[in-house]
């Protein structure tokens, strides 16, 4: 997949969804990071944050200088701060959950695959899949 910076337009979509003009996780001002995963922006502490807890749970981009896929910049455009954490609260994750916790909660990783569903143009699960079995 050929990736390319976040073109001007595309950074202004972003940024104009609900909630976006403020870190998803602790409201500072014009968040300047991304979790791909969940479709949310953050600022630069929180970003260390999201990278500490790993790719598996959420890949994280800058919004200004990383490279993005057309499949990545889809689920940017379709989720944003309020909607995933409208998404978390009415699964039982609210807003102080601590974010190691909040992230890698099943309503997290639903809601990721919920995502990914939405942007291939899937059905839309409605659970997580069963653990894989260790050979």
């Amino acid at each position: 997949m050929a990736s390319h910076n976040m073109s001007p337009s595309d950074q202004a979509a972003v940024r104009s969804l609900p909630g976006n003009d403020k870190c998803a996780d602790c409201a500072q001002n014009q968040p300047q990071w991304a979790s791909v995963s969940f479709g949310t922006v953050f600022c630069l502490e929180c970003s260390g944050i999201h990278r500490s807890l790993g790719v598996h749970i959420t890949f994280v981009r800058s919004i200004a200088m990383d490279g993005w896929t057309e499949e990545q910049l889809k689920i940017m455009k379709m989720s944003g701060n309020n909607k995933c954490a409208s998404y978390l609260a009415s699964k039982g994750v609210i807003a102080s959950t601590p974010l190691r916790e909040k992230y890698s909660s099943s309503a997290a990783q639903l809601y990721k695959l919920i995502l990914k569903a939405r942007v291939k143009g899937e059905p839309e699960p409605t659970s997580l899949p069963p653990p894989k079995k260790k050979s």
